[in-house]
């Protein structure tokens, strides 16, 4: 599964989807918070909130192939909250260096570094951005990236060696990627900044009527490197919470416009309104998208084309995009959801794209098939299938081969750099040391209400409220609680920021399985005082695994612990654990949790899709080698060909590649698993 797809399946309710989206991240995003907010423990509580709001959020991104660079934004936006708290800003971000009227006259090394590796080539810069900021090998990098490794190492040792020549010279290096500091004072671009999310929101008026139960909710603007401005609009019922309300009752509409005033996005919530509303059919639904788009846009039908239609909740998607060659472009054209009753529920404008240079020669499917064939090797490990987005009756634990080359997409042109010699300069990769677990004696009795998860935590009621309790599955509880003491920001303000730190500030975040009576993840955004303590690496450990011993009894048996040295800038230690039995490991599914060296407490918690009585019974003997498994795999694939977007170079145009995408043969979806006791090809159920 590629990133694209985890998201979509995240999106999809998808929890271990959404684990493996923030591990990969994870590293990457602590280093961003910490250059920003300069403090370990205040670095890790960014990226805990950011964590959250990307779960909040992730059902409304609409482009999961940028869910990274999303992520980014919203724990940068994090950290300058972070920072506007302790009043002391770091001029590291554009949005900083506007709020911040004079920088100090020493640079920081950081800026000229950051400036200098955006002056290499794109390959290099890549490369260079995939090893140190994404925490990713050699050897996954080429797998990603399709070259093989001694390709990698030279263009990270050319651009390494480019890049001391820029860094020794910052200022060349730089050129005039960063704007000179603002002549004028803040209030003026405030005011400006003002007026123009005012004009915006009258525009939004101006195209949607606004029931007159709902009131504003949120009002933010934003700039985007790669589309410009954007303002944004919710509007939700008086009195309802935009985000917990219960499916089916939902009341809010949001509108995304851009610097111009062209309808980006639109959103509204009709299942309440329009559940008596005859059935309208699916030619006549399709009247109406078409309507809506050329509403906004009088020429839209002409550059795009209807490629497809998606059943979606109660109404259908239709998308209508730009093609080459017979095949769409990805973010192309635009895409409309028109509920059954035939009101539009959502609509997104992407617009036309350059159209991509087409490869003078492709590679025949039956040459790349027999290569797939004969290197193609299949991992076996334990993976928890979900129904809403695997092919599986119900959600369980499955033993399973893993094709390598699930995540591989292949150039339609077949080209493919030739192999150079290794760069004797690159360091060597320290591989990862599992140790075993003791199992700590503890009693644990069952967490299956609000009251048991606030024993379990300490937090007593003379101190904290429960302010949400909501259903989130048929199995996942959330809960929220807020310290008493907590006073919200006098000042008005609509911004998204304002509206998720409301949310968040001073509030512990808790979900629960009361089936499995277990706590499954926990999250504190209190603002926390250093103890008296200074507890050793060790001695936490111990913390940790007594309270993993209450929070999910019996998983220990499962569990080996990732070897770290102790943190000894940082007042907090973490914990990794991967699950598994026999020897046989999951990917992803790990449990994480840190604790407090100034205060013993626990900060964080996020355990695993699994839990120990599925562990107990899933039976990790293979009936079938991994030679036997290959070939069942190699007779049902298929390559289907298509554009891809190109994320390797710079610049506000998407590029495109036309690659191979591997499928099943028949379902025409990519095959995730082989099962590993009946042969059974396991699809996704996504598109």
């Amino acid at each position: 599964m590629n990133r694209s797809d985890r998201v979509r399946a995240a999106q999809a309710g998808n929890r271990a989807a959404f684990l493996a989206l923030i591990e990969e991240q994870r590293d990457r995003l602590r280093r961003i918070a910490y250059y920003y907010v300069r403090r370990g423990m205040d670095a890790e509580d960014v990226v805990h909130e950011a964590i959250c709001k990307a779960l909040v959020g992730l059902p409304k991104l609409k482009q999961p192939q940028f869910f990274a660079t999303w992520l980014t934004r919203i724990v940068i936006n994090c950290a300058l909250t972070a920072l506007d708290k302790r009043q002391r800003l770091v001029p590291d971000d554009s949005r900083a260096a506007e709020r911040q009227p004079a920088l100090s006259s020493d640079p920081d090394d950081r800026l000229d570094l950051h400036s200098a590796v955006r002056q290499l080539e794109p390959g290099q810069r890549q490369v260079i951005a995939l090893k140190y900021w994404h925490d990713m090998t050699i050897d996954e990098i080429a797998v990603l990236l399709r070259k093989p490794t001694g390709t990698v190492k030279t263009i990270l040792h050319r651009g390494l060696k480019e890049l001391r020549k820029r860094y020794a010279k910052p200022d060349e290096a730089a050129g005039s990627t960063w704007p000179p500091a603002a002549g004028t004072s803040e209030l003026p671009a405030e005011e400006a900044l003002r007026r123009k999310l005012a004009d915006l929101k009258l525009r939004a008026e101006e195209l949607f009527e606004i029931p007159e139960a709902y009131e504003l909710t949120i009002a933010d603007y934003r700039d985007d490197k790669r589309e410009g401005g954007r303002a944004m609009f919710v509007w939700t019922k008086a009195g309802e919470d935009p985000i917990w309300s219960k499916p089916g009752k939902d009341s809010g509409l949001s509108v995304e416009l851009n610097a111009q005033g062209d309808l980006i996005e639109y959103t509204i919530d009709v299942e309440e309104s329009a559940g008596d509303l005859p059935e309208l059919s699916m030619e006549e639904l399709r009247l109406r998208a078409e309507k809506f788009a050329l509403d906004h846009y009088p020429g839209a039908l002409k550059p795009f084309s209807l490629t497809r239609t998606k059943s979606a909740d109660s109404g259908t998607l239709f998308f209508y995009e730009q093609e080459v060659m017979g095949m769409p472009l990805p973010t192309s054209g635009f895409r409309v959801k028109v509920h059954r009753s035939g009101i539009v529920s959502d609509f997104r404008y992407f617009g036309r794209q350059t159209k991509p240079r087409v490869p003078e020669s492709i590679v025949s499917k039956e040459q790349l098939l027999r290569q797939i064939a004969d290197t193609a090797r299949l991992d076996l490990r334990l993976t928890f299938l979900h129904k809403s987005v695997d092919d599986s009756d119900k959600d369980e634990l499955r033993l399973v081969y893993e094709p390598t080359t699930r995540w591989m997409h292949f150039r339609a042109d077949g080209t493919e750099e030739a192999r150079e010699a290794a760069d004797e300069e690159t360091e060597s990769e320290e591989p990862i040391v599992w140790l075993p677990v003791p199992v700590p004696a503890v009693e644990a009795p069952p967490v299956r209400t609000a009251e048991d998860a606030q024993k379990l935590l300490g937090i007593g009621p003379d101190r904290y409220e429960l302010l949400r309790e909501v259903e989130m599955d048929d199995r996942m509880i959330g809960f929220v609680w807020r310290r008493r003491d907590w006073q919200p920001d006098a000042a008005e303000d609509l911004s998204l920021d304002a509206f998720m730190r409301e949310r968040s500030e001073e509030t512990v975040k808790a979900k629960i399985d009361p089936v499995g009576g277990r706590l499954v993840s926990l999250f504190r955004f209190e603002e926390e005082l250093p103890g008296e303590l200074r507890l050793t690496r060790d001695e936490c450990l111990g913390i940790a695994l007594g309270f993993m011993a209450r929070a999910q009894p019996g998983l220990a048996p499962f569990l080996q612990l990732r070897r770290r040295d102790e943190e000894a800038d940082s007042d907090r230690e973490h914990f990794e654990f991967r699950i598994g039995k026999q020897g046989v490991w999951t990917e992803f599914d790990h449990f994480r949790l840190s604790v407090n060296k100034t205060t013993g407490q626990i900060g964080s918690m996020m355990g695993p899709s699994v839990d120990p009585a599925q562990l107990q019974a899933v039976e990790v003997t293979p009936l079938m080698d991994e030679p036997e498994a290959r070939r069942i795999y190699a007779e049902a694939l298929d390559l289907k060909l298509g554009w891809e977007t190109d994320y390797s170079g710079s610049g506000k145009r998407r590029r495109y590649i036309l690659k191979y995408r591997l499928v099943h043969k028949e379902k025409g979806r990519e095959i995730r698993w082989i099962d590993a006791r009946t042969g059974e090809l396991i699809c996704s159920k996504l598109d």
